[in-house]
């Protein structure tokens, strides 16, 4: 029997401020090789220290390779390098968005890889629900599409295990403008505010990978590269409340910059109180399914770092996804 499982929200920001602005200020001056050889030494030092994220990306990467089977995209089974290498994606993320938020990303860097052209989103006259997740760079596609549109992005995010890196990211240049929202719930007057962004043809952007913070038992059950895996009730709620279209977020980088997938989900969702659960758990697994394709293409750039399949204080996993948790 595993371990109990901790929170994802519980885990402490790795590194402090200052260790941070040092490496961010070696950035600025000496390149990325000089931050590289900085930060080999530093990242192997918190991937020998932490063994919950260690052992959550071996089981990823491993659970990965034997979903796809023949067509996997390792050639043998995952192991410590591959786990390391899953960590230095991490750190080179990490200055990546430091880099879209100074606006220091070529737009010719930058593709569009998705079936729904950006500008048919920004400029349709309505607002929209973007859903998106900790599957490649968020923060850099924010950045990248604050770059180029006149459209305000409001992100309901759970920032206090980011905040140094946040706050470094906002001295960083004047310019940064993060709009980032609290929400510990989705509250008549949060509603009320979302709606009024939604009305003045704004976009409100929400991750669909991590469960809540406050009340984690609050999920449904999605079947995620063949195992069950709770998800968020959250984002399908307020896709109900808000009553607008809904788009799926990707941002993945390439070998030579980035690729910025946009995908339609629903045009609407409507949630009668009587079918609550089963349209919940459809919705879920619908994005899961997106969720698992896009993870098998690049499952390295996959940065939720603790067990997926299990509930926080859960002694197992889900043995299947038929029992879905309280509303």
């Amino acid at each position: 029997m595993k371990a109990k499982q901790t929170h994802w929200a519980k885990k402490q920001e790795n590194g402090s401020y200052i260790a941070i602005r040092m490496l961010l200020t070696l950035y600025r001056f000496g390149g990325k090789w000089l931050i590289v050889l900085c930060l080999a030494p530093v990242l192997a030092y918190f991937f020998l220290k932490d063994r919950s994220a260690r052992n959550a990306s071996l089981d990823f990467l491993q659970q990965v390779h034997q979903f796809k089977g023949a067509d996997s995209p390792f050639k043998h089974k995952p192991g410590y390098w591959q786990s390391y290498l899953h960590f230095w994606q991490f750190a080179q993320a990490a200055l990546d968005k430091i880099d879209g938020w100074l606006d220091r990303i070529p737009r010719s860097k930058v593709t569009y890889g998705g079936s729904l052209p950006f500008e048919n989103i920004v400029y349709s006259g309505k607002g929209a629900l973007i859903i998106g997740s900790h599957l490649g760079n968020q923060e850099v596609c924010r950045a990248l599409v604050r770059s180029k549109y006149p459209i305000k992005i409001n992100v309901l995010a759970h920032t206090q295990h980011t905040a140094a890196f946040n706050r470094i990211l906002k001295e960083s240049s004047s310019d940064v403008d993060l709009r980032l929202i609290e929400v510990t719930e989705l509250t008549p007057a949060v509603s009320v505010m979302l709606s009024d962004c939604i009305e003045r043809g704004e976009l409100v952007v929400i991750v669909g990978d991590r469960i809540s913070a406050q009340a984690p038992e609050r999920t449904v059950w999605a079947n995620f590269l063949g195992k069950p895996a709770p998800f968020a009730i959250g984002p399908w709620v307020l896709a109900s409340v808000l009553q607008c279209p809904v788009y799926l977020m990707f941002c993945l980088k390439q070998q030579d910059g980035y690729s910025l997938m946009f995908e339609p989900f629903a045009q609407c969702i409507s949630i009668p109180r009587k079918q609550r659960q089963l349209i919940i758990t459809e919705q879920a697994q619908r994005y899961a399914n997106v969720l698992e394709q896009v993870a098998c293409r690049y499952p390295l750039q996959w940065f939720n770092f603790y067990d997926f399949w299990q509930l926080p204080g859960a002694g197992q996993h889900k043995e299947h996804s038929g029992d879905n948790s309280s509303n």
